[in-house]
């Protein structure tokens, strides 16, 4: 279990800032101070990974009340997922780059508080928008600099935009060429349908540069069986090119909620277990 973490997006129904509007949440509210001891307690799992959506402040403040909160629970924080605009660091635009530059450092400051060792940014682009590598690489440059200065590895995940292009994730990660500039593979992120061989395909580049890996639940059956893709084969390969890290479980799809969030997690790791 040292090598399977969870995320709090699985969970996201339990927060009012990301349950949709009218929804009424099947059991209470959570705060993501309770959020370490209860990942230990109900999952078995102490490495926490949080998403920016669920931060009671955006301060590192309450980073540091995250840290005592996972610490007293004998968890730890392992990443912090950041979609908060402005979140377009490939932008031609130099203003606004610069702003998410700085918007995204002061994000890394609250990972940092967290202590958490990395955190995760979003390489954007609009649909339509030309890809420049030069303009992306500058930016994660910048933060990898940043993060050197405060022990925060910043994550580039194929999670939208340019970087749902095969290649362009190991091509901005490699080009920046820093130990404080790392992949995050998500199994589940694709363009578009794809067989299992195409799937392994898009994330094997990745894997060899991973610090971390999102393993993404999607779909599953009556009985909590994984309908959606193997996810034991994306494991396989990645521990096949070498990868050491945690697998950090994440339940999303887009039209389907798992009735039971902590059985679907469970179900993931359990996975994953057999894998490594």
């Amino acid at each position: 279990m040292d090598r399977i973490g969870a995320t709090t997006v699985s969970f996201r129904m339990r927060f009012p800032s990301t349950r949709p509007k009218g929804a009424a949440p099947a059991e209470a509210d959570l705060s993501l101070l309770d959020v370490p001891a209860l990942f230990v307690e109900k999952l078995g799992i102490s490495n926490v990974e949080v998403w920016s959506k669920h931060f009671g402040e955006a301060t590192v403040g309450y980073g540091g009340k995250l840290r005592a909160a996972a610490e007293k629970a004998g968890a730890r924080i392992v990443n912090l997922q950041m979609d908060e605009p402005p979140f377009d660091l490939s932008s031609p635009d130099a203003g606004k780059r610069d702003a998410c530059i700085e918007s995204t450092k002061r994000w890394m400051d609250i990972a940092a508080a967290c202590g958490a060792p990395s955190m995760r940014a979003n390489v954007g682009g609009a649909k339509g928008e030309p890809f420049d590598l030069g303009t992306t690489v500058d930016s994660f440059r910048r933060l990898a600099e940043h993060g050197g200065r405060i022990g925060v590895k910043i994550l580039v995940e194929n999670h939208g935009g340019h970087s749902m292009v095969e290649g362009n994730v190991a091509t901005i990660v490699k080009a920046v060429d820093s130990p404080w500039c790392r992949s995050l593979p998500d199994f589940g992120n694709m363009p578009g349908e794809v067989t299992m061989e195409q799937r392994i395909a898009f994330l094997a580049p990745l894997f060899p540069l991973a610090e971390l890996i999102s393993a993404k639940g999607m779909e599953f059956d009556g009985d909590y069986r994984h309908v959606s893709y193997d996810i034991g084969a994306c494991v396989r390969a990645a521990e096949d090119a070498g990868f050491r890290g945690i697998y950090s479980v994440e339940c999303w799809a887009p039209k389907y909620l798992p009735p039971d969030p902590f059985r679907a997690v469970k179900a993931v790791a359990d996975l994953i277990r057999a894998c490594v």
